[in-house]
């Protein structure tokens, strides 16, 4: 049996999180560079990424655990 992965828009990501798309983009960069604990995307094809609905809610729930000074700090440099 093929178990369905739900997969979220940068636009549906942003919505979830309560944050401008663009947030999404520089913490996904800096995912990808190896920095903080936001999950990192998916690239489908050079222009389409997505986000795994599932990487999102451990994100979120590693924030509400008391995740949040470790992925803060990491989401605050440039």
């Amino acid at each position: 049996m093929i178990q369905q992965v739900k997969l979220l828009t940068v636009k549906e990501l942003a919505e979830m999180l309560g944050v401008h798309e663009r947030t999404c983009w520089r913490l996904a960069g800096m995912a990808e560079q190896g920095h903080g604990n936001f999950p990192k995307p998916l690239r489908i094809v050079p222009k389409t990424v997505r986000w795994r609905l599932s990487d999102v809610e451990a994100y979120l729930a590693a924030l509400a655990g008391g995740g949040q000074k470790e992925l803060a700090s990491g989401a605050s440099r440039r």
